[in-house]
């Protein structure tokens, strides 16, 4: 009797009011998660949007900054480009003064000839004459990796022209002393520190009958060539009858001896 008692007392098991209770705390559980969830998600598209809000303010006052640096950079290039016109100016003027002062006699024409002879090797002075013109480019498709000329591919077109009977050579303008460095500055290449942009014109002052042939056997041909041929760099060479190799605007005189008899 007591059996029968029991079962009409608790008709349902225990363990089904113990699966009860778990899976009642089990939802609340999961719906905590939910919650959860839902806050931090919303918490992260407020920060986002917080985020894209703020660049979106500071976007035209980044753009106005950079507008400024390019306009002070362009401002300072002109400035650069005046000063070194004016001291081309000068050094022509302090010359002709020279000359004139040492034309009155034998030693002094022969004083002056030498120091011709001198300005014209250093870069002093501009040249003239025949010689080989070379414009080298970029890749037709080049990126940052392939196909884009590094200042050490200039260094080696310019070494294998003063290896071939280069008398004088310019790169954009710019005269190629002892003095003169060519570097790479970021995807810039930089020579007597002024940016160029390509393509390069190249021009050497030399033998025009033996300079070709010298070139494309030396380490410096050879580079470029290896260059056109495997990277689809671009180079054109010809020989010209007359090129003007400008004068270095930079150079100066660093040291002087007096000798005394």
């Amino acid at each position: 009797m007591s059996l029968l008692n029991n079962l009409m007392a608790h008709p349902l098991d225990e363990g089904y009011a113990v699966a009860a209770r778990t899976g009642s705390a089990s939802k609340q559980t999961r719906s905590r998660h939910r919650v959860m969830l839902v806050v931090a998600a919303a918490v992260l598209g407020f920060l986002l949007a917080v985020a894209a809000a703020q660049n979106y303010r500071s976007a035209p006052e980044a753009e106005k900054q950079r507008k400024e640096l390019i306009t002070r950079i362009n401002q300072a290039d002109n400035r650069l480009t005046e000063l070194r016109n004016n001291q081309s100016r000068l050094a022509d003027e302090v010359r002709r003064l020279q000359a004139s002062g040492l034309s009155n006699d034998s030693t002094g024409a022969a004083l002056q000839q030498k120091l011709d002879d001198l300005e014209l090797q250093t870069g002093v002075i501009a040249a003239t004459g025949p010689g080989l013109k070379a414009v080298i480019d970029d890749a037709k498709d080049a990126d940052a990796k392939e196909g884009r000329l590094l200042d050490v591919d200039l260094q080696q077109l310019v070494n294998g022209l003063w290896t071939s009977g280069a008398e004088a050579i310019s790169v954009n303008g710019h005269r190629i002393t002892s003095l003169t460095a060519i570097r790479g500055a970021g995807s810039a290449i930089t020579v007597d520190y002024s940016s160029l942009t390509p393509p390069y014109t190249v021009l050497a002052i030399g033998d025009t009958a033996t300079m070709p042939a010298r070139f494309a056997q030396s380490s410096g041909g050879q580079w470029v060539q290896y260059l056109v041929s495997n990277f689809d760099v671009r180079m054109t060479i010809t020989t010209e009858d007359s090129l003007l190799v400008p004068a270095d605007a930079t150079i100066a005189l660093r040291y002087a001896k007096v000798r005394t008899r």
